[in-house]
């Protein structure tokens, strides 16, 4: 002891070591020191060392190297004092005994077991100066996610750590420190041929100072014949208990099985080797060697063999376990030892018994890695807890191991019943079977601050809740006559109350159901839904029972039915009723189909201050027991795409205007008016004006006036009668009359090519379906046409049209509708008018330009193709106007261009088949024109990754039907039925001057790259052309005329 003076005075008279694997190195030495007052302080917590030096075997010898035993003093006694000197007592241990002295609650993350021992010694300067470590180890070692240290201290934890792994440690020396190591293996063994001595039992004889063994004896014990651990792990996939066992094989002296639970391993892998660290822990206690030697050398760890003895246990040797020695002035230098066989492996004992358990809980608080207001989870749901015990500084968001929260209910398939736990929450820590490696969140506890949301007085002493922290909330009361359900989260005050509802005053609000929102609310069902106002008392019934409400249709099916019976009966349209029955029985009738129904037994009531509207793909059927009234404060518009029928049975229909016309058309048909009794047309304060365009016919009895062709006829049966004061005769005169113009389609209408769409997202169908005309060719033109070459000249208005008697010379005070009105709607004059509108003959050839707007290009799967579009060209047609028979004949000009696609290269070249030819390939727009569109001489790369290249064609190829061809395009032109009305009449077309137009197709076959127009016409037989291209010429509307 360099740093103690007084050190150097002091005389050993005896000692007693001992010294074991597994256990820190421990000295008790005795000596006597002229100072009766040595104190403590100079002792205790002193590195020392122990010295024995060998005296030399004779005066011609060399002494014996020293031997080193280096520790810290841990203990210092005075035995005894007189007046020559004091006797003293020190306890020399090794510095691993300082270990006892730091107790701990504390664990670690992400270690194996040599790295949490290794950390232990570094924090107790175990650092090359006071002591050194070293770790000699044939097994590896996995991390473990959580270690813990509960209530032990550093040297019993380090312990516990090897016992349960299968390290063991011996302290050893050098000559200026002390030295521990630490191994799990045979090779660890410390082998010296010095320690191979003879065994000699005392006879009596000096042993000549020669070591040797004095005695020597063997105990054995029986150990199970099986060692098997299991466990269940959480984080183990896939799931299931974990099981191994190691039999001892060969040896009749073992019996039973050591069977374990609740180990902390996770694969099948690490139970085997649990499973084999127990097999040998037990091996290494089944035979016992105890015996006495005087070897100075002989330490723990170390193998002793004797020369002249064999030993039938232990053939290689004796593994000394644990070593006594002692000495003293009257004493020679005795060792006692424990030896196993050598050829066994060592392990301390289990001793699990004294393992710490954890069978209660401790408390923590939810960790984040910072700054998170939602749960802070793993990929698996798991949780950082800030285990209160625990006093090292950790990384935020890695204060433990992930920890999986405890719940009522958890399943396979992701089921289960889990509430986020948030930054700061107060959580119990449980361990499985109370091992204090395996924790897990037991339960979740509200403190002083963060209160309970149950808590005394009115009203919450009576509820129950599950409210989370952005106020979603499941709340539950159980006050008697107040009892209600509320689920509600503040998102939108989206809200569901059931029972008694109050407000947040406590206020009632209502009883019965609501469901609320701010936002958007939706209700579906695949199945059907019914909303029902019928009394369902005590939910004693079936979810689905819709008796009242069948009843209630079923009832009034029966009094259409007979109201249907006398509407048929006058021969009005009736409903289906049939199909109505049906309906009812099948679909609507115990929700048996996806419908809605609405059933309440004193009325449904609708309101909004904005539009209700009602769309049905079939019938909209609606039945009342009394009166059905609809009432609209501005227009009531009904309209019907086949027929509009009203049935009164008994009181008759009434019409009545208050202000503004009464009309009545048929636009395309008959308009009839029958009454079994008498009908009355009267004008009250006007005049009432009839008008025929062909006929005009009154009859009774047989007696008639007609008039036609300008003409009038009286017949009778019998006499006529002039019952007149005075009948004059003057010059012949006339009179036109305002009709309406029926439209019979809406203008503009549009004709489109179906493969071909403008919007792509947004396609429609716009070309009506062709119209068969059973083979016959279209009209053909009218004969007897004039040419008109150039410009045409406007109409020549005829000289007496506006000087005749009647005629209305002043312009400007003839009524008009406004300029814009939609042409598509019949209109009338107020005032009858003279019109004599009448154009001459013309014939004009158009050039003109396509109003082709852009279209995206769709393939045969209508997905749009990216660079395929639409665009104008130039078009040639041809129109001729027959005034006689007001029809405008327009000539549609179409030209096919035979072209041939053939296999080329990259350069367009074309390649050449087996039989030297070039190789022809049928056209697919969605393979060859994929990407553009291909034009004549032009390589272009298909969608299959081959080269083509197009050529103009010089003859003929495979039949079109010219024929056929133009009748289906006759046919699909022709029958829009369409008519034009005159731009800028003055009467604004209220006259009925119509222009029918009438289409014809012509085909012209261009050769090359013929400009519009040019081509020989192709006549109306089956001839023979390839076609590639079409291009249709839309119809170009002149000046004059408004499409």
């Amino acid at each position: 002891m360099l740093q103690t003076k007084s050190a150097a005075l002091a005389d050993i008279f005896a000692f007693e070591g001992t010294r074991g694997i597994g256990e820190p190195t421990k000295y008790v030495i005795r000596f006597t020191h002229p100072q009766h007052d040595l104190s403590r302080d100079e002792y205790l917590n002193k590195r020392a060392a122990f010295v024995i030096q060998p005296p030399p075997r004779d005066r011609w010898s060399q002494p014996e190297s020293a031997r080193r035993v280096h520790g810290v003093l841990t203990g210092f006694a005075l035995l005894n004092s007189n007046r020559d000197q004091s006797t003293y007592e020190v306890v020399l241990e090794s510095r691993l005994a300082l270990l006892r002295g730091t107790r701990r609650c504390r664990f670690f993350l992400d270690m194996s077991e040599p790295e949490i021992i290794r950390q232990i010694l570094k924090e107790h300067d175990f650092n090359q100066i006071f002591a050194s470590f070293e770790f000699k180890l044939y097994r590896e070692y996995r991390k473990r996610s959580f270690v813990m240290q509960w209530g032990e201290d550093d040297l019993t934890f380090l312990t516990r750590l090897c016992r349960r792994t299968g390290i063991w440690f011996v302290c050893e020396a050098n000559v200026k420190r002390e030295h521990v190591r630490f191994g799990d293996d045979f090779t660890h063994y410390r082998h010296d041929p010095a320690l191979t001595v003879a065994y000699r039992e005392p006879s009596g004889m000096e042993t000549a100072g020669i070591e040797s063994v004095s005695s020597l004896e063997l105990r054995a014990t029986t150990v199970p014949k099986r060692h098997t651990v299991r466990t269940y792990h959480t984080e183990r996939q896939p799931a299931g208990p974990i099981e191994a066992s190691k039999d001892i094989h060969e040896d009749r002296t073992v019996y039973g099985e050591d069977y374990v639970w609740g180990t902390p391993y996770l694969t099948d892998e690490e139970a085997k080797q649990e499973a084999l660290l127990r097999h040998e822990a037990a091996l290494a206690t089944q035979v016992e060697y105890h015996g006495t030697c005087d070897l100075l050398d002989l330490t723990p760890g170390s193998v002793l063999k004797l020369s002249n003895r064999t030993l039938p246990d232990a053939k290689h040797g004796l593994l000394a376990v644990r070593v006594t020695c002692r000495a003293s002035r009257n004493e020679p230098y005795h060792v006692e030892f424990s030896a196993i066989p050598s050829d066994r492996l060592y392990r301390l004992p289990m001793l699990e018994e004294t393992w710490p358990r954890i069978e209660g809980v401790i408390t923590g608080t939810v960790a984040s890695s910072g700054g998170w207001r939602d749960p802070y989870l793993d990929e698996q749901g798991r949780y950082t807890i800030h285990i209160h015990p625990d006093r090292d500084t950790r990384t935020p968001g890695l204060q433990s191991c992930p920890m999986r929260l405890a719940k009522p209910f958890a399943g396979a398939g992701r089921t289960g019943f889990h509430f986020g736990l948030v930054e700061g929450t107060v959580v119990t820590v449980g361990f499985l079977w109370g091992n204090p490696d395996l924790p897990f969140i037991s339960q979740v506890l509200h403190t002083a601050e963060d209160t309970d949301p149950i808590i005394s007085g009115y009203p919450w002493a009576t509820r129950n809740t599950i409210r989370t922290r952005s106020n979603n909330t499941f709340e539950l009361d159980d006050r008697k006559g107040k009892e209600h359900i509320k689920l509600a989260t503040e998102h939108g005050k989206t809200q569901l109350n059931l029972g008694y509802t109050v407000n947040r005053d406590q206020k009632p609000r209502g009883t019965g159901f609501e469901l609320r929102t701010d936002g958007p609310g939706h209700v579906r069902a695949g199945e059907g839904v019914l909303v029902s106002a019928d009394m369902q008392e005590k939910a004693n019934g079936m979810h689905a029972d819709m008796d009242p409400a069948t009843r209630q249709f079923e009832s009034m099916q029966a009094r259409v039915q007979m109201l249907a019976a006398s509407a048929e009966a006058s021969k009005a349209e009736v409903a289906d009723l049939k199909a109505e029955n049906a309906w009812l029985k099948n679909e609507l009738a115990g929700l048996k189909k996806s419908v809605i129904a609405l059933s309440a037994p004193n009325g449904i009531g609708v309101a909004t201050p904005d539009r209700v509207m009602v769309s049905a793909g079939n019938d909209v059927s609606v039945a009342s027991g009394a009166g059905f009234h609809l009432n609209a404060l501005r227009r009531f518009t009904a309209a019907a795409g086949e027929r509009l029928s009203l049935f009164a049975q008994r009181m008759g229909i009434k019409i009545f205007a208050a202000k503004g016309p009464v009309q009545i058309q048929a636009q395309s048909d008959l308009l009839s008016l029958a009454a079994e009794q008498d009908v009355t047309v009267s004008s009250v304060n006007g005049s009432v004006l009839m008008r025929a365009r062909k006929e005009f016919i009154i009859e009774c009895k047989g007696a008639f006036i007609k008039l036609a062709n300008g003409c009038i006829t009286l017949g009778a049966p019998y006499d006529l009668y002039w019952e007149v004061a005075r009948f004059n005769r003057r010059p012949a005169s006339q009179m036109h009359l305002g009709a309406p113009a029926f439209a019979p389609a809406l203008f503009p209408f549009e004709v489109g090519c179906e493969a071909w769409r403008k919007n792509a997202a947004l396609a429609r169908d716009t070309s009506p379906a062709s119209v068969t005309r059973d083979g016959a060719a279209a009209p053909a033109p009218m004969a007897g046409q004039t040419e008109s070459v150039g410009g045409a000249a406007d109409p020549a208005i005829p000289s007496d049209s506006r000087r005749v008697p009647n005629a209305d010379l002043d312009a400007e005070h003839e009524s008009k509708l406004p300029t814009k009105k939609d042409q598509s709607v019949p209109i009338q004059l107020d005032k009858a008018v003279y019109c004599n509108w009448h154009m001459p003959d013309i014939r004009r050839d158009c050039v003109d330009e396509t109003e082709t707007e852009i279209y995206q290009a769709l393939r045969a799967d209508r997905v749009p193709v990216g660079s395929v579009a639409g665009h104008k060209f130039p078009t040639a047609f041809e129109l001729a106007y027959n005034g006689r028979h007001k029809l405008l004949e327009v000539t549609v000009r179409i030209k096919i261009v035979p072209v041939e696609l053939f296999r080329a290269d990259a350069t367009g070249k074309e390649q050449l088949g087996r039989d030297g030819q070039k190789q022809r390939v049928p056209f697919h727009h969605d393979v060859h024109a994929y990407a553009r569109p291909m034009t004549v001489d032009t390589p272009t790369n298909g969608s299959d990754g081959k080269f083509y290249v197009m050529r103009y064609r010089d003859g003929v190829g495979r039949k079109f039907d010219v024929k056929r061809s133009k009748q289906q395009v006759e046919s699909v032109l022709n029958g829009h039925g369409s008519v034009l009305i005159l731009d800028g009449c003055s009467k604004e077309a209220a006259c009925g001057c119509r222009v029918v137009v009438r289409f014809r197709v012509e085909f012209l076959i261009g050769i090359g790259d013929a400009a519009v127009g040019d081509g020989k016409k192709m006549a109306v037989s089956r001839i023979k052309c390839n076609v590639s291209l079409i291009q249709r010429q839309p119809i170009q509307w002149p000046s004059p005329l408004l499409a």
